[in-house]
């Protein structure tokens, strides 16, 4: 517990503010608000809400209103017509040499309805919609789980690369005082030339770790400002200070593995689309079942007929007739496909084949998973002892630095035993930081795989 304290007192008095300060409870706020991936299920989701609203509809009766106007001339000099749209047969008494002259204007208008009494294929299309849309939803809770993830991760990163800044600073100014003190021993005589230069490429590539440190916290930072979608002028910074945890995982591993399993939104998508693979083969064999159809219709006409009749001539006449009449009617339409090419046994073995392939890729999930979750689990079982230890090397190796920089100083040990001893400091401060990061990643993981906290 005091090398714990000790540790943690050592990262807060070496942080530095590098942008706008940002605690893990703020990111993953903001983050989920603004992230791309989330928006892109909530679009999907959208979509398949509208297919089945669509697909709803088809079920649904269809009414219409119709109308119908027209207007006809018939100059003849014979006594009968037939066949005329809107006159019918006329017989007219025409002598010889007589002409008759008709017109004719009509028009109705009414509705028609049309509907589905065996919606057989439209019903299973419903199903196979009603299932996706099932599947969309469970996909955004999976995609909630896994931005969660990313935004901790990249939080973490950014953790781990600013920690690393104060690393290599100290680093650099141990190696710098070491560089003087060598030249101050070779100006005296006291030491070899080449303990001269060790000192200064010992402090040349401290330079270089921290320019390196530098970059990779600068990208760490855009790429969580990417993920929050702030300007990259304002690179954020973690606030939240590494810690360690005494017990960051209370299940057992065959615990952890049957909750990963039982409460996943991806295992529950993957089953849902294989349903709706199975309504999509059902409504593709539909097809080769008969469908009935009801179709009914009323309306109102008007009609209205002028004539100019020569029965010889000297000998004319001018007369109309008009009047209205209703009607309406209803039929059934039944349909039997007798052979469609193999439409549709096609189609139904192409969503089955889909399902089939969703069904491995269930059984392949789950074997992820539990790869995942497994591997997680020993790694953060083991992060206790890995960072116990990593505080026992940094603080064996702060003293062993300041024993030997002392013996170097009184000319009792060489200078390449210093750069040894600062080499270990560096690689377990590095480690230690990193073994910390590493806990709180596996944590975040099973956090991801399992829905919830422990």
């Amino acid at each position: 517990m005091r090398l714990i304290f000790a540790m943690g007192f050592w990262l807060l008095q070496s942080a530095k503010v590098y942008g706008a300060p940002y605690s893990l409870n703020q990111v993953l706020e903001q983050g989920l608000t603004q992230s791309a991936s989330l928006e892109v299920a909530k679009k999907q989701l959208e979509r398949n809400e509208a297919i089945l609203g669509f697909n709803k509809s088809l079920r649904l009766p269809q009414i219409n209103i119709i109308g119908l106007t027209s207007f006809t001339q018939v100059g003849t000099s014979i006594g009968v017509i037939s066949n005329l749209s809107t006159m019918g047969d006329l017989s007219i008494a025409l002598g010889q040499n007589g002409y008759a002259l008709l017109q004719s204007s009509f028009a109705g208008g009414g509705l028609a309805l049309e509907a589905n009494l065996l919606p057989i294929k439209e019903t299973a299309l419903v199903a196979a919609a009603r299932q996706n849309t099932k599947a969309s939803q469970a996909s955004l809770l999976e995609s909630e789980r896994q931005v969660r993830f990313n935004l901790e991760s990249a939080y973490r990163d950014l953790q781990l690369r600013q920690a690393l800044i104060p690393v290599w600073e100290a680093a650099l100014n141990a190696s710098t005082a070491l560089e003087r003190d060598a030249a101050q021993f070779n100006r005296r005589g006291l030491s070899a030339r080449i303990d001269l230069l060790r000192a200064k490429a010992l402090r040349a590539a401290d330079q270089q770790g921290l320019a390196q440190a530098k970059a990779q916290l600068a990208s760490a930072q855009i790429k969580l400002a990417e993920l929050l979608a702030i300007p990259l002028n304002q690179p954020p910074s973690a606030s939240d200070p590494i810690q360690s945890l005494l017990d960051p995982w209370p299940l057992d591993l065959e615990t952890t593995i049957d909750r990963a399993l039982a409460q996943r939104p991806l295992l529950d998508a993957l089953a849902l689309r294989q349903r709706a693979s199975q309504a999509q083969a059902q409504a593709a064999r539909a097809g080769l079942l008969p469908s009935l159809n009801l179709i009914a219709g009323a309306g109102f006409n008007g009609n209205r007929i002028n004539g100019v009749i020569n029965s010889q001539p000297g000998f004319a006449s001018n007369g109309n007739l008009q009047g209205s009449f209703y009607d309406w009617g209803a039929a059934l339409l039944l349909r039997q496909p007798l052979f469609d090419g193999g439409r549709a046994q096609g189609a139904a073995m192409v969503a089955e084949k889909e399902g089939a392939v969703l069904q491995a890729d269930a059984e392949l999930t789950k074997q992820q998973i539990r790869e995942t979750v497994a591997s997680s689990w020993q790694n953060i079982k083991a992060s206790t002892s890995v960072i116990k230890a990593g505080l026992e090397a940094v603080n064996a190796a702060t003293k062993a630095l300041n024993d030997a920089q002392l013996r170097y100083r009184a000319q009792v040990e060489s200078l390449t035993e210093v750069l040894m001893v600062q080499r270990d400091l560096q690689a377990a401060r590095a480690a230690l930081l990193s073994g910390q990061i590493q806990q709180a990643l596996n944590r975040a993981l099973l956090v991801r795989e399992t829905g919830s906290e422990p």
